[in-house]
């Protein structure tokens, strides 16, 4: 597939290696193609190009959403719902506040980036995913206890199949379905444990697995 990363930073950066290590072409999404931050994407990704945001999401058959939360609506609103209709966007966002120095939730209850991006998105196959790790850890997640889970939640089937289907190709054990767009906020609170758990630590290599689970 050729696959849009909606951004340009380490997220986007480290994603997109594993897009490419799997035979997939990235197109990095950004307000200024020949930015710096653009440019030095591109050169860290064998292979990619780099396009304004719609273009990049015409361009692409499925997409990934993997700015800061201060960017996102911005990001979402150059990509815009025509280039992105009927297509899988997986959300990595986590709605994060920094402000006071140390990151705290930007939204609660009912609320959820996931919910906000769909709406934004009418159109969009949107798939919370990936928001629960460590960039570095997104592909082949391989811990010496063991094997992480990552949670996933969409509106579309087959986005969310999609999405599991890949999961499993960039090497994590399971992909569990919490259920419709709307519970995004379970995962983004999920996201919070993991990074309380680092900051108290100053521990980023770490991730969750689900014991016990249902077959």
């Amino acid at each position: 597939m050729k696959v849009a990363i909606l951004g340009t930073g380490a997220v986007a950066i480290d994603l997109a290696k594993g897009f490419v290590s799997r035979g997939h072409s990235v197109v990095f999404g950004t307000r200024n193609a020949q930015g710096e931050t653009a440019v030095k994407a591109v050169a860290a990704v064998a292979g990619s190009s780099a396009a304004p945001y719609a273009q990049a999401a015409s361009q692409a058959e499925m997409a990934v959403l993997a700015t800061s939360w201060s960017g996102t609506q911005n990001a979402v609103q150059l990509t815009t719902n025509t280039a992105l209709k009927g297509k899988l966007l997986i959300d990595v966002t986590n709605p994060l506040d920094f402000s006071t120095g140390k990151p705290q939730m930007a939204l609660g209850f009912p609320n959820s980036a996931g919910a906000s991006i769909q709406a934004w998105l009418p159109d969009a196959k949107v798939v919370k995913a990936f928001n629960i790790i460590t960039s570095t850890r997104m592909i082949d997640p391989q811990f010496s206890d063991g094997q992480p889970d990552m949670f996933i939640a969409g509106n579309d089937a087959a986005a969310k199949q999609q999405t599991a289907d890949l999961l499993k190709a960039f090497g994590w054990r399971s992909a569990i379905d919490m259920g419709d767009i709307s519970k995004s906020y379970l995962l983004e609170a999920l996201a919070m444990v993991w990074i309380e758990y680092g900051v108290s630590r100053n521990h980023w290599n770490h991730g969750i697995s689900l014991l016990g689970a249902q077959a």
